[in-house]
């Protein structure tokens, strides 16, 4: 082979390479998620009160009810209304998206949509249970 040959296919090779490293466009982010599609989180603990029937983590407006994960047991019993209070007004509790007791550890996938915003009831007067609620 000769210099011009050698040359040739450098030249090629250094190409085919280039072109390759750009198909696969290295400066875009890669991901499931796109910018503000990400999930946020509230937790229940033992910080909150033992009234039965009212709100204890209100979230208004129209999002995404991404999971409910139990993490501490209970004899508790959670229920997520579409509401922003379960109240007389307006915006009441009239859809139950969910209603389970925190006896069993575990992850609770709903990615359901809510038109009012989420309204959390736990009884804590049967014992404190700890969730993490996920929405976006």
């Amino acid at each position: 082979m000769n210099y011009k040959n050698i040359l040739a296919v450098t030249l090629l090779v250094l190409v085919v390479g280039v072109f390759s490293l750009l198909q696969t466009e290295p400066w875009k982010v890669v991901g499931s998620v796109m910018p503000a599609g990400e999930y946020s989180a509230t937790t229940t603990d033992s910080t909150w009160s033992t009234a039965t029937t009212k709100c204890k983590d209100t979230l208004t407006g129209k999002l995404t009810l991404g999971s409910i994960i139990v993490t501490k047991t209970s004899n508790a019993t959670l229920i997520v209304y579409d509401a922003t209070t379960t109240g007389p007004h307006a915006d009441h509790a009239t859809t139950t998206i969910a209603s389970f007791p925190l006896t069993t550890v575990g992850e609770y996938t709903f990615d359901v949509a809510v038109q009012r915003g989420l309204c959390v009831v736990v009884d804590t007067t049967v014992g404190v249970a700890s969730t993490t609620i996920t929405f976006r």
